[in-house]
């Protein structure tokens, strides 16, 4: 489910994740005063640590989209695991639903849009999410959108807590530490 999905334009919104902000910096940086700049021009050596999150989606058509490059850590938080498992089409229809509502909608936003929510895999528990899209041209055309860059987070902001039985529940009893 997406909770969020907030076109960015000029503004500098507060990402949960820094690396994303640093994409963007980087992509106004190479976008020249074009709508997108040229994917040519982006430079994956500046965020090595990152590139596990990232996925480079190219635009084949209206609504029809093919993996060019998806990251270690995307492929295994999605769970996609054969040779055949792809970003555009994972084996989960809930997992291809939200991937393709993102891609819809960064297609049509005509700039870097910021996506919250949540995966919802068949059989898994809830993957919170938020993912950076950025739009980039193809052979220095400024006005074709050509491929789209996703920067996933996958980050937990939640707190473990361990929950214990009680002593009624299981009839036990604390040890008491002897001397």
């Amino acid at each position: 489910m997406i909770e969020n999905a907030d076109s960015i334009g000029n503004d500098q919104p507060a990402f949960e994740a820094r690396f994303q902000q640093d994409l963007l910096n980087h992509w106004r940086e190479i976008q020249h005063n074009r709508k997108y700049p040229d994917k040519r021009e982006f430079r994956p050596q500046k965020f090595p640590k990152f590139l596990p999150q990232l996925a480079i989606v190219s635009i084949a058509g209206s609504n029809d989209y093919d993996d060019r490059l998806t990251g270690a850590t995307v492929s295994e938080v999605l769970k996609l695991q054969g040779t055949h498992d792809r970003l555009v089409s994972p084996p989960d229809a809930a997992v291809k639903q939200i991937i393709h509502d993102m891609l819809n909608r960064a297609s049509k936003a005509n700039g870097p849009i910021y996506f919250k929510g949540n995966f919802q895999p068949a059989e898994s528990a809830s993957i919170p999410f938020t993912a950076l899209v950025l739009p980039f041209s193809h052979n220095g055309d400024a006005d074709v959108l050509d491929t789209l860059m996703l920067a996933f987070d996958f980050s937990k902001k939640r707190k473990l807590e361990l929950v214990f039985p009680l002593e009624e529940m299981t009839g036990d009893q604390p040890n008491e530490p002897t001397a």
